[in-house]
C-alpha cells in the first residue's frame, strides 16, 4: 500500500472513529461514572469491537475477490457512493442529544466486564462494518497479495482506534461540556462529514488516475 493510500485510509478511519457515536459515548459514562480507572479496560474492550469490525470487513473483501473479481470492481466504485452516503448523513446529523451524566447506571465495574460490555456495545455498531466494507476495496485490486495489506489495515485501524478512544476516557468531563454546546456538536459531525467526503472523492479519484 502506497503512502498516499495508507493516508487517506487513515483520516477516513479518523473521521470514522472520532464521530461521538455509541461507543465514545459509552466510554466517555464510564469515565465520569467510575473515574479514569476504566480507561484502559475501556480501551481494550473498544479496540477489541472494532477489530472485529474490520475483521468482518476484511473477511468479506476476501470472499468478494475470490468469488467474483468483476463484482469487486463493480464494489470498489458502490464503495465510493457509500462513503459519500455515510459522511452526507453525518454532515447533517447532530451528535445525539442528553448526552452523558455522572451518574450514570453502568451495569459493570470489574475491568473484564467493562471490557466485555464495550467490546458488544462496538460489535453492534454495525455502521463501521459497513463503513469498512465500503472503504477497504478503494486500497486494493485483485491480483495483490491480501495478507499484507490486511495487516496494515487491521493494525492501523486498531492503533487509530487505540488513540481515539484513550482521548475520549481521559478527557470525558471536557468533551462531554464541549458537545453539550450545540453549535459545537454541529461542528463535529460536519468536520467529519466533509472530511469523509473528501476522502471518498480522493479514493475514486486516486483510483482512476492509478488505473
Amino acid at each position: 500500500m502506497s503512502h498516499v493510500s495508507w493516508i487517506v485510509f487513515a483520516v477516513a478511519s479518523v473521521a470514522l472513529l472520532a464521530v461521538p457515536g455509541r461507543s465514545a459515548l459509552l466510554v466517555m459514562a464510564y469515565a465520569l461514572g467510575h473515574g479514569k480507572k476504566t480507561a484502559f479496560a475501556t480501551v481494550i474492550g473498544v479496540t477489541l469491537g472494532n477489530l472485529v469490525a474490520i475483521g468482518v470487513a476484511l473477511a468479506t473483501l476476501w470472499l468478494m475477490l475470490q468469488i467474483s473479481p468483476v463484482a469487486y470492481d463493480y464494489a470498489i466504485w458502490f464503495g465510493s457512493a457509500y462513503i459519500v452516503y455515510v459522511a452526507v448523513r453525518t454532515w447533517r446529523t447532530p451528535v445525539a442529544g442528553g448526552l452523558i451524566a455522572d451518574n450514570d447506571n453502568l451495569p459493570e465495574e470489574k475491568p473484564l466486564r467493562v471490557i466485555a460490555h464495550c467490546c458488544r456495545e462496538t460489535v453492534r455498531n454495525t455502521r463501521n462494518t459497513l463503513f469498512l466494507v465500503a472503504l477497504l476495496p478503494q486500497f486494493m485490486t485483485a491480483g495483490e497479495a491480501f495478507l499484507p495489506h490486511a495487516r496494515e489495515f487491521a493494525t492501523t485501524f486498531a492503533l487509530l482506534s487505540v488513540a481515539t478512544t484513550l482521548t475520549y476516557a481521559l478527557a470525558a468531563g471536557k468533551i462531554r461540556e464541549f458537545l453539550r454546546k450545540h453549535p459545537k456538536r454541529r461542528g463535529i459531525t460536519r468536520a467529519s462529514g466533509t472530511v469523509l467526503i473528501a476522502a471518498g472523492t480522493v479514493t475514486a479519484g486516486y483510483r482512476k488516475i492509478a488505473a
